[in-house]
């Protein structure tokens, strides 16, 4: 292979890379010349195999030029390397875009569906609007009749405000006359209202986790209202509260008040419950589950008696089978 030969390859790679660098500048390869580009580069490496295979006699007939052909055959591999690394990334890209590009289509499609939803529900609201409106239209002219119609309808409209007008005297003079009677009544009802904020600020103080101050304003209730509506119920959240903060005997003998006072009272199941529970708290299960069992006699079919069946389960042991 002469030197001509072999400056011809070189020229020849030399142009292929210049191309292969233009398109990658330009940024726009398709796929099909991304493949035109790998074929040309496999056939360049094989060209580079043939001219080192005939290295040695061209050494031999070119002794001095064998240095610089090695060298410049070592950018044309550098280069060729180079090149293909970026082809790599090319093809990546280009799958990199074609995934964002779907993702885009679909995008655009959900916002497309629902800009046509919303057209729709605007035109249905639109409909809306116009037949509101006609109806309107219509009301107006009835009452244009209405307004039109001879002065006897005034009359009659007359006399009507007449009759309202007396019975709205003898309304005042009720209550002149129900004023002049004992204020007793509006004195009860005062009261009890009086009753229930006191009670409402005890059983709130009681919901936001203090027990001792919510125990308290219930002693009040029941010392400033003696025997009230919510007597009962203030009875039972004193021993909650005792329960709550683990004075399981205080408990006891508070929810033991409820049950003398209020005897009838819908807090008694509950109560029973409870106070069973202080005794187990307590380790006296004996108590506990008597009281219990009291509680499932009395009520059984009360949720209260339900949880006290799930307990004494718990507790006692099963029954040896002989």
């Amino acid at each position: 292979m002469s030197v001509k030969s072999i400056k011809s390859i070189f020229f020849n790679l030399c142009s292929v890379i210049c191309v292969l660098s233009s398109f990658l500048i330009a940024g726009c390869v398709s796929t099909e010349e991304v493949g035109m580009m790998r074929w040309e580069l496999n056939e360049l490496r094989s060209e580079v195999k043939k001219i080192r295979k005939t290295s040695k006699s061209i050494e031999t007939q070119f002794p001095g030029q064998q240095k610089q052909i090695d060298k410049k055959l070592k950018e044309l591999e550098a280069a060729q390397k180079a090149t293909a690394g970026t082809v790599s990334d090319l093809l990546v890209n280009v799958q990199s875009l074609t995934s964002e590009f779907r993702i885009l289509t679909g995008r655009f499609d959900e916002a497309r569906y629902f800009s046509e939803k919303t057209s729709a529900g605007l035109l249905e609201n639109k409909d809306m609007l116009i037949a509101k409106v006609t109806e309107l239209e219509l009301a107006i002219e009835d009452l244009k009749k209405k307004l039109s119609e001879p002065a006897a309808e005034g009359d009659d409209t007359k006399k009507k405000e007449d009759k309202k007008t007396e019975e709205t005297e003898k309304a005042k003079e009720d209550i002149k006359e129900e004023s002049k009677k004992p204020e007793k009544a509006g004195t009860e009802e005062a009261q009890k209202i009086e009753v229930k904020d006191a009670y409402m600020a005890a059983y709130q103080a009681y919901k936001e986790g203090r027990p001792e101050e919510a125990r308290e304003r219930f002693m009040s209730v029941l010392s400033d209202y003696p025997e009230n509506d919510y007597s009962d119920n203030a009875r039972f959240w004193i021993a909650e509260s005792y329960y709550k903060e683990g004075s399981y005997e205080d408990a006891i003998l508070a929810y033991e008040e409820l049950f003398k006072k209020n005897p009838e009272s819908d807090k008694v199941p509950g109560a029973l419950l409870k106070q069973g529970l202080s005794f187990y708290a307590l380790k006296d299960k004996k108590t506990g589950g008597i009281i219990l069992e009291k509680l499932i006699e009395k009520f059984p079919d009360s949720e209260q008696a339900r949880l006290a069946r799930k307990k004494l389960r718990k507790t006692v042991p099963p029954k040896k089978k002989n």
